[in-house]
C-alpha cells in the first residue's frame, strides 16, 4: 500500500521530532556531567540512545515501504539549567510534546486507514505512558530530596543502576 503523502510527511518529522529529543537529551546529560552527577548524565545519555532508536524505528518503517526519507536540521541543545530539578522538568516537557506528536499519528493512521502506520504507531504510544510516568516520578523524587545533597546522591546512584543497553530493550521486543 503507498503511504499517503501527508502520512509520510508527518512521520518524517517525527524522526526529526525524535532525533531532536536525543540532542535534548545528550545536552542534559553534559549538565549532569558538569555537576559530577555520573547516574543522572547515565541515564540522560541512555535517554539519547533511546530517542535515537524511536528515530530509526520510524526511519526503517518508511523505508520498508519505500517511502522517501527526509531528514531535517537539529536545534543547538542547552547544557545549562538552574538545578536537576529543571532539567527533568524540561524533559518531561518534551516527552508530553512527544505524546502529543504521537497521538496526532496514530489520528492520521486511523483516519486514513493506513493500519501498517497505525500499527508502528501503537509502539509509540505505549512507550509515551512509559516515559511520562518515569519522568514524572524522578521528578516527584528531586522535590522531594529537595536541597538535600544526601537524597541527590541517593537519586544518582540508583540511575547509574541503569544498565548500558536497557534503552533499547522494549525497542527489540516490540
Amino acid at each position: 500500500m503507498t503511504m499517503d503523502g501527508s502520512l509520510a510527511k508527518a512521520l518524517n518529522d517525527q524522526i526529526n521530532h525524535e532525533f531532536s529529543a536525543a540532542y535534548v537529551y545528550l545536552g542534559m546529560a553534559a549538565y549532569f556531567e558538569s555537576l559530577d552527577l555520573e547516574g543522572f548524565a547515565a541515564w540522560m545519555r541512555a535517554q539519547s540512545e533511546e530517542e535515537w532508536a524511536h528515530g530509526m524505528r520510524i526511519y526503517d518503517h518508511l523505508a520498508a515501504r519505500d517511502t522517501p526519507i527526509t531528514l531535517g536540521g537539529l536545534d543547538e541543545a542547552d547544557t545549562e539549567y538552574s538545578d536537576p530539578q529543571s532539567v527533568v522538568a524540561a524533559a518531561l516537557t518534551l516527552e508530553q510534546g512527544t505524546t502529543r506528536s504521537v497521538n496526532a499519528l496514530y489520528a492520521q493512521a486511523v483516519e486514513l486507514g493506513d493500519y501498517q502506520a497505525k500499527s508502528l504507531v501503537d509502539w509509540f504510544v505505549n512507550e509515551q505512558t512509559e516515559e511520562e510516568d518515569t519522568l514524572r516520578t524522578l521528578l516527584s523524587q528531586l522535590r522531594i530530596a529537595g536541597n538535600d545533597g544526601a537524597g541527590l546522591l541517593i537519586l544518582d546512584r540508583e540511575l547509574a543502576a541503569r544498565q548500558p543497553g536497557a534503552a533499547g530493550e522494549s525497542d527489540a521486543q516490540a
